[in-house]
């Protein structure tokens, strides 16, 4: 009895070294054992199940799992089955064997106009995430005679129509949207973090914006719809400061004064900016406009008013964990096939 007991403890801690094997592959995906974010088809050995990765040996006792990993329901998932053996999973071999299956899912946050007076928005210095559009919207972009739309075009002619894109097909923008599940992961993260907030909030002088993830949700909690009352969507006014990280808002966004950031804005209705030297937003911006808000740039003085920066809106200057990390709920022991 002691025994059985043994091997099923080491089985189960096997198996689960496989789960944390497919998650260090996912974050390191410049290792030479890494995955790539674009996963592969067919998934390299080791992650195709092809083969006992042996953890270690010592005496008698022995194991090893197998590792699986195949691409999600979205793609910033990754599924991944792991069979951990003790002592081995060879069909020669005579002594008594036990193997554990654990399945668990692999999750990362995926990183998601009018255009007024003296607006520079600028898309062309960073290209680490491919070309980007200085502005990209289904529905119609107005440019004033002396803004600046710039996208990564090859030129510095601003308001090309290369530069920027309208009237496009709103289920194109998918690909920049949060889903439910990033917006349930995101509040968890903020409330575990002490900075969920809920209705209207001003960030000012008195009440400075907290650097990283900052999530602000609707005056019930409950997630935006297109029918959602205007008067339960979250609304955020950014006033003056520096702030580095992501703001996620169920509602609508307006920066103004001098207020600074470095990071993803992402608002599921309206947003504006309306600021002024020496103010401006390096990163990305996204609004949803799921209560038909519209985006709007104005700004006072000169410079830039947006600058898109890749790796800025991918971790909010590095202080978001945007990171793989194992789903809640996903963890499961299931039976032999």
């Amino acid at each position: 009895i002691a025994s059985n007991q043994l091997l099923t403890a080491q089985v189960h801690a096997l198996a689960e070294a496989g789960i944390e094997r497919a998650l260090w592959a996912v974050q390191r995906p410049e290792a030479a054992d890494g995955l790539p974010y674009l996963l592969p088809n067919p998934v390299p050995a080791p992650y195709d199940g092809s083969r006992l990765i042996a953890l270690s040996t010592s005496g008698n006792i022995s194991g090893g799992f197998r590792l699986t990993v195949s691409p999600g329901t979205a793609p910033n998932e990754r599924e991944v089955l792991s069979i951990g053996w003790v002592p081995t999973d060879e069909a020669g071999d005579p002594r008594p064997k036990a193997h554990r299956r654990i399945s668990a899912t692999l999750w990362r946050v995926r990183v998601p106009a009018d255009i007024d007076d003296a607006v520079t928005v600028d898309a062309r210095a960073d290209l680490r995430c491919g070309g980007k559009w200085g502005s990209w919207s289904s529905g119609t972009v107005s440019v004033a005679s002396s803004a600046q739309v710039l996208g990564s075009d090859g030129n510095d002619v601003p308001n090309e129509t290369s530069d920027y894109r309208q009237g496009q097909a709103a289920g194109a923008a998918i690909a920049w949207s949060f889903g439910h599940a990033d917006l349930l992961a995101l509040k968890r993260l903020a409330r575990a973090r002490g900075t969920y907030y809920q209705g209207t909030v001003v960030f000012d002088s008195s009440n400075r914006v907290p650097d990283g993830l900052v999530f602000v949700d609707t005056t019930t909690g409950t997630p935006v719809t297109g029918v959602t009352p205007a008067e339960e969507l979250a609304r955020v006014e950014l006033r003056s400061g520096a702030f580095k990280g992501w703001l996620v808002v169920a509602g609508t966004v307006e920066i103004s004064g001098d207020a600074r950031m470095r990071g993803l804005v992402y608002a599921q209705d309206g947003f504006a900016y309306r600021g002024a030297a020496p103010g401006g937003i390096e990163g990305q911006v996204v609004a949803a406009g799921l209560r038909g808000g519209g985006t709007t740039f104005s700004r006072t003085g000169s410079g830039t008013a947006l600058t898109f920066d890749c790796a800025a809106a991918r971790d909010g200057d590095g202080t978001v964990p945007a990171g793989w990390r194992l789903k809640a709920g996903s963890y499961r022991e299931p039976p032999d096939s």
